[in-house]
């Protein structure tokens, strides 16, 4: 963004703090508050030109950073005219960096309250990853940072090459779960956040995940998916925010080609994709994985490796 001369100074932020739109000390703040989806919304909603620089969109996490015990504080200068908060649904009411935020809101702040996205059933076997290698270029999030199971299972055993993948899909074939009952709770859930949220997106995810590449983890998402879900949340903001349907539009339409969320799209399981009649899974897909495309069985063989020589 560019500078502002009557912006507050950078050295009083947070190093966390992530701020889009304008600068200006006159303009008011929109808090998005929410998970790792929440950066994306705001940034979407700051590129929507015709709100006259009268907002900045200031994200305020529900979860900890690596390495923090507790979500990123929003600066005070942030704090001082909110305009809107935008909540995300989470089940757990009372999690301390919604009270934190809240304690310090005006009062009848408007609140919109919106979904995550959430497809757990795409990958029935991931784990946290216990693995930890000094890895100078990976300080924050790890080189894999999404663990697997079964595939710590075969690396354990000291298997490697395509010993390891021939093992790993023989293993993954024995303790596949049912993934029906899998994608019906995450339908379930979908629904339930709905039904707790202005803003609905279950219509949207049911309607487009076969056949489209929307979901690139568990939960970040493709551009278009947070460029629809940026749509709703801007309609529902209309009459706080003002601006246009068919500017935001516009603008949205430029933001979906934008790539997506994060630089790991995880690999998607062949059975997986095939109980889930994914129609867009090929066997030589190619996922992004930071500055590499990889097909599922690559990955799975560097993962199983934990190979570091790219």
């Amino acid at each position: 963004m560019p500078a502002d001369d009557n912006a507050p100074d950078a050295a009083q932020r947070s190093p966390h703090a992530m701020v889009f739109g304008s600068q200006s000390a006159r303009a008011r703040t929109v808090l998005v508050y929410g998970n790792c989806q929440a950066p994306y919304l705001a940034q979407m909603l700051a590129s929507l030109d015709d709100l006259n620089g009268d907002y900045r969109f200031v994200v305020a996490l529900n979860h900890a950073l690596p390495g923090d015990a507790l979500a990123p504080a929003i600066p005070d200068e942030d704090l001082k005219d909110v305009a809107l908060l935008l909540r995300q649904f989470e089940d757990q009411q009372d999690n301390p960096a919604l009270t934190a935020l809240t304690e310090r809101l005006p009062a009848h702040c408007p609140v919109i309250r919106y979904p995550s996205f959430a497809l757990l059933s795409a990958w029935p076997f991931e784990c946290p990853e216990p693995r930890v290698h000094h890895d100078p270029a990976y300080t924050l999030w790890k080189r894999y940072p999404l663990g697997d199971m079964l595939g710590l299972r075969i690396a354990q055993a000291g298997l490697t090459g395509p010993m390891a993948v021939a093992a790993y899909m023989d293993l993954s074939e024995r303790k596949m779960p049912d993934l029906r009952v899998r994608l019906q709770r995450d339908i379930d859930r979908m629904r339930h956040y709905d039904a707790h949220s202005d803003v609905q997106l279950a219509d949207y995810v049911l309607d487009r995940f076969r056949d489209e590449h929307l979901f690139w983890t568990s939960g970040h998402m493709s551009a278009p998916a947070m460029a629809e879900l940026t749509r709703r949340v801007a309609g529902h903001a209309r009459p706080v925010l003002g601006g246009s349907a068919a500017r935001a539009e516009a603008c949205l339409a430029a933001a979906s080609h934008d790539g997506g969320m994060g630089v790991h799209q995880h690999p998607i399981h062949p059975l997986v994709a095939e109980a889930l009649e994914l129609r867009f899974w090929r066997t030589d897909f190619a996922y992004r994985w930071h500055t590499q495309q990889w097909t599922y069985y690559e990955y799975i063989q560097r993962y199983i490796e934990y190979d570091t020589s790219w």
